[in-house]
């Protein structure tokens, strides 16, 4: 009986030592140049060199990302990150003539697991994380006058290759059991990503800077 005692003590202070978290955020990104291979049926492969895209952050549908985590206070956290990034075409160094238009404003999205360890400097919290996951992509395009995808319409969403990420946030340290909390993060994200076009497709390296602040729910 005793040994039963213990053992549920034990597990008792386990879960009591567990927490669970919601965030919810906005802010900027910067995506420096990149290569983009298009490959399209009837024409030979080309590379646009040097595609600069912008994010258009703040213009709707608006960049956001939602994580949810369980873990300890201070101590491993498993998260789950949806990251709504998104690309418009800008410019190129070369070869930009034959990109008519090349978006993904419903989402360059990332699905991510990540691992997170908290430490306290008491009133702050300081995450670090890393993660890997999905890429999501809803790319409307119209290349060499050949349109593909449709804004707001979900069908045109699709598996387009893995996602990774790195960074760095600062949280305040909740007081109760249960509590708003807020989030000012860095991040680092690099994708390799496949977008569909008409009779082909797009492939491009994309590494991305973050800057956001956010709100959340959390319990200690």
């Amino acid at each position: 009986m005793r040994r039963w005692t213990v053992l549920m003590g034990v597990l008792w202070g386990l879960a009591g030592a567990q927490g669970f978290g919601f965030v919810y955020y906005m802010g900027f990104t910067w995506t420096p140049p990149t290569d983009l291979r298009v490959v399209q049926q009837g024409h030979p492969d080309t590379v646009v060199r040097g595609a600069e895209f912008s994010g258009r952050d703040f213009t709707y549908p608006w960049y956001y990302g939602v994580r949810v985590w369980y873990g300890e206070a201070a101590g491993l956290r498993y998260e789950l990150e949806l990251i709504h990034h998104k690309l418009y075409f800008e410019r190129a160094a070369e070869n930009a003539d034959i990109l008519d238009r090349f978006t993904a404003t419903d989402g360059f999205n990332y699905l991510l697991f990540n691992l997170a360890y908290p430490l306290i400097y008491d009133p702050l919290r300081v995450v670090g994380r890393v993660g890997a996951g999905l890429m999501l992509p809803h790319p409307e395009t119209e290349v060499r006058g050949q349109a593909y995808g449709v804004d707001g319409d979900w069908r045109y969403y699709q598996f387009g290759g893995f996602g990774a990420q790195v960074g760095i946030s600062v949280e305040p340290v909740g007081r109760g059991p249960v509590g708003l909390t807020g989030n000012l993060e860095g991040k680092f994200t690099i994708a390799s990503s496949r977008f569909t076009i008409a009779e082909g497709y797009a492939q491009g390296l994309f590494m991305t800077l973050h800057g956001v602040l956010g709100v959340g729910l959390r319990t200690p």
